[in-house]
């Protein structure tokens, strides 16, 4: 099934969002990418799926970037706006790596859904270990070795800054400051349905993070996908849909 692209303007910004045949606002299910992730590649994957958007967030792919340094907040609020344009109730929210992230915010702080689905979930922030050093990293090469090229600010930093940060372009303030934000609570608080699927190999999100997540809230579902990464609706998608398709 082949979904409709369409561009809206949202908060003064040009976006891109991919829609199914026949949608219907009432019962759709809401996917939300990953870190400059096209939508498309989930929907090569699920286009089956009736009532499915997927949003190009506002500096991904196809859409206009914020004029000023975004975090999970001013996302959750553009989501917010987004859903209320198109007359889109949730049903269901599916939220990829750090669109996960900004779906807990959404779901905490402004809007609701009946369930989540959470992929490969990017909640876990804490500044220690690899993370406080990519975040650290990030910051010392973008601000005192700015004439540096991304390819040598890679050797230099000994293989501390991570592909998503090199591939960041003028989007490197929102992604250090997206990288800042820890939502293990108010994960922890949300009352609704969740449902955890993650690839077992993940290394962008490793599986412990997963485990950590589902003591914070046992009631969570956890589903584990073997021989699948941090995309494991790509690389294991028979399984991957099969999941989706007792949870939708």
């Amino acid at each position: 099934m082949t979904m409709e692209k369409k561009t809206i303007i949202i908060s003064g910004l040009s976006v891109t969002y991919l829609l199914s045949p026949g949608f219907k606002p009432d019962q759709a299910i809401v996917f939300l990418p990953g870190w400059k992730s096209p939508a498309s590649l989930f929907c090569s994957v699920m286009s089956e799926i009736p009532n499915l958007v997927a949003v190009n967030f506002p500096g991904w792919p196809d859409s206009e970037r914020p004029h000023v340094t975004w975090g999970l907040a001013e996302y959750a609020l553009f989501l917010k706006e987004f859903l209320s344009k198109l007359n889109i109730i949730p049903s269901v929210l599916v939220g990829h790596s750090v669109g996960a992230a900004i779906a807990v915010e959404y779901l905490s702080r402004v809007g609701h859904a009946t369930k989540f689905i959470l992929v490969d979930g990017a909640i876990i922030r804490e500044r220690t270990g690899k993370a406080g050093a990519l975040f650290i990293a990030a910051k010392i090469f973008r601000f005192f070795l700015p004439f540096i090229n991304k390819k040598w600010r890679a050797r230099l930093a000994g293989g501390l800054l991570s592909e998503d940060y090199l591939q960041a372009g003028e989007m490197e303030d929102i992604y250090r400051r997206l990288i800042s934000e820890d939502r293990q609570k108010d994960f922890s608080g949300l009352n609704l349905p969740i449902i955890m699927v993650w690839g077992e190999n993940d290394q962008a999100t490793p599986f412990a993070q997963a485990a950590r997540l589902k003591a914070l809230r046992p009631q969570t579902t956890l589903e584990i996908i073997p021989a699948a990464g941090h995309y494991c609706f790509l690389d294991q998608p028979e399984r991957f849909r099969g999941i989706m398709s007792r949870f939708l």
